[in-house]
C-alpha cells in the first residue's frame, strides 16, 4: 500500500500540465492579429501563443510581407506583472521581444530590437476568435 501512494505522488506531477504560468499569461493562450514593424513600416501579424510543458509560454508568428515570413517565440522570461521577455527568431536573425499581457482587454502591446527590445519597433496583437478555455 505504501508503495502505491509513493508510485502516486512520484508519478503525479508527471501526468499533470505544467501550469506554472500567472493567470494573465494563461489566459494569452490562443491566436492573435495585430500590427508589427517590420522592414520600413507597418504590417499584419499573426501570432499564436501556447504553454509549455516545463511551464512557461511559446509560440510563433506570420508576417504578411511582400514575402511572407514565420518566426518563433521562445526564451520566455517574467519581468513584471502580466510582462514578459521572449526571443524571437526568423529568417531574418534572432532577437528579443517585450510584451505587456493584458488579456482582460483582448490584447498585448510590446515592442521588439535586434539585442534589445527597442521602443517604438511595435509587436502587438488582439484576440482573434473567442478566449482559450483550458
Amino acid at each position: 500500500m505504501l508503495a502505491r501512494i509513493f508510485a502516486i505522488l512520484v508519478l503525479f506531477p508527471v501526468t499533470q500540465p505544467a501550469f506554472g504560468l500567472d493567470a494573465c499569461f494563461v489566459e494569452s493562450v490562443g491566436s492573435w492579429r495585430g500590427p508589427v514593424w517590420n522592414g520600413s513600416g507597418i504590417q499584419t501579424m499573426d501570432t499564436k501563443l501556447h504553454a509549455e510543458p516545463d511551464g512557461t509560454l511559446a509560440g510563433s508568428y506570420h508576417i504578411d510581407d511582400s514575402e511572407p515570413f514565420d518566426g518563433t517565440l521562445t526564451g520566455f522570461r517574467q519581468t513584471g506583472d502580466c510582462e514578459a521577455d521572449f526571443t524571437w527568431k526568423d529568417r531574418f536573425g534572432t532577437g528579443a521581444v517585450h510584451i505587456r499581457f493584458e488579456p482582460d482587454l483582448g490584447r498585448f502591446l510590446g515592442y521588439w530590437g535586434t539585442a534589445v527590445p527597442i521602443f517604438g519597433l511595435i509587436f502587438d496583437g488582439y484576440r482573434v476568435g473567442p478566449p482559450i478555455v483550458s
